[in-house]
């Protein structure tokens, strides 16, 4: 009996725990879809608009829109492979924009699938309107990028190991490009929007909470068996 009660408050423990865990990613789903789209609905900035916004780190300016006009690099290009977008195979050409002050913007062109070569960018001076996206990580399981050498083909972009290939500094942040002026390449396929659902988290949240208050209800019923049969065993036959 003893074992059963440990088991039990473990069981209950570890359950309402993982209740509590799915219920805070559940908070922070919500957080995160109303950033998005309050981000989203403010009117562009600047670079140096956007950098000067309180901030700690470049992950405080995601989802924010960036306008910033400048020149392609010619030779700099990028390409982030092993992608898939609508059910599509493909990969994103990634630009490097020089602005008037010589620091370099990274903008994620678009998608184009494997069947297409991927377009040059425009040429001349350009203006970029995009979503601002913090560089990268790589996740476990996924491939990584060489440690050294010049990169043409990346698994993601990561703005610290790319920045060192190019000729001067580089901005701590890209942009999914939202509209060029000239424009880009009809080929290109907008990047994908930021997916804004809440997801199941509240639904596990309850069902973790029945299945502590089940486990309960089980340790009681056993519990009282085992008390009836305790005093049925000392009454006098």
């Amino acid at each position: 009996m003893i074992g059963l009660h440990l088991f039990t408050i473990l069981l209950v423990v570890v359950m309402v725990n993982l209740g509590f865990w799915q219920l805070r990613r559940h908070d922070e789903r919500v957080t995160f879809n109303d950033s998005v789209r309050a981000r989203s609905r403010e009117a562009p900035r600047s670079v140096d608009a956007l950098l000067a916004l309180p901030s700690r780190s470049p992950a405080d300016l995601e989802w924010y829109l960036v306008s910033a006009t400048g020149r392609y690099l010619t030779g700099e290009d990028l390409l982030v492979v092993n992608l898939s977008q609508d059910g599509r195979a493909g990969v994103d050409p990634i630009g490097a924009l020089q602005l008037d002050d010589g620091r370099i913007l990274l903008v994620n062109r678009g998608f184009i699938p494997l069947d297409q070569a991927a377009p040059p960018a425009p040429s001349g001076t350009v203006t970029v309107l995009g979503r601002v996206r913090t560089s990268q990580e790589r996740r476990r399981g996924e491939l990584s990028d060489p440690t050294t050498g010049e990169l043409r083909e990346i698994q993601r972009i990561d703005i610290a190991r790319i920045a060192p290939q190019l000729p001067s500094a580089v901005l701590p942040f890209y942009v999914d490009l939202l509209s060029s002026t000239p424009p880009d390449s009809p080929t290109l396929s907008r990047i994908a929007e930021p997916t804004l659902t809440i997801g199941s988290h509240l639904s596990y949240t309850v069902q973790w909470f029945v299945f502590s208050l089940c486990a309960l209800v089980a340790w009681a019923f056993i519990v009282r068996r085992a008390l009836a049969a305790a005093r049925r065993a000392l009454t006098p036959t």
